[in-house]
């Protein structure tokens, strides 16, 4: 499992550098966007499509390192006023519907791409099939960081004893 964990924290990695160039490209095409139209009052029609593509790409790997750094929206609520014997499986059960929503983006993503890979975006010209290939990546890296994650809640524990074990084994390195 170590393998595996090793193999999807590479891919989570990549997609951190491909997050951090489309936010980057984002900030510059709306900067382009922005001077163009206030001091030459013609802006490109290329820069709204180029930004929104941008934002698409980069909130959608955001949304799958928020469920790998365990930073997502959750319900704790109800896991918070739970027994502390029904913690572990309540933890699991999310695991699992976080696991299925994953599965679900990819496969309810997936045809789009091959559906619309011919018509065309009206300002760049890209195939409007693309923007749905990225979601189906992000939605099979979300299954597999969940199944390491369900993994982790068998072997460790509920999210905080893991966290706590965290804590001591940084305090022992740090001794």
């Amino acid at each position: 499992m170590n393998l595996y964990k090793k193999i999807v924290n590479m891919i989570c990695f990549l997609f951190e550098i491909i997050g951090a160039i489309s936010l980057g490209a984002m900030l510059v095409v709306v900067a382009i966007q922005v001077v163009l139209r206030y001091f030459f009052n013609n802006a490109p029609g290329w820069s709204e499509e180029m930004a929104r593509q941008f934002m698409i790409l980069f909130c959608f790997i955001a949304m799958a390192l928020g469920v790998r750094d365990k930073i997502h929206i959750a319900l704790t609520i109800i896991v918070e006023r739970a027994l502390k014997k029904i913690t572990l499986p309540l933890e699991i059960l999310g695991k699992i519907l976080i696991c299925f929503m994953g599965i679900m983006m990819s496969v309810n993503m997936g045809p789009y791409f091959t559906k619309l890979r011919y018509n065309r975006l009206p300002g760049t010209g890209i195939p409007v099939g693309y923007e749905y290939l990225f979601p189906t990546a992000v939605g099979i890296l979300i299954a597999l960081i969940s199944v390491y994650q369900i993994y982790d809640h068998f072997k460790y524990g509920t999210d905080e004893q893991q966290r706590k074990q965290d804590d001591f084994t940084k305090k022992d390195a740090t001794l």
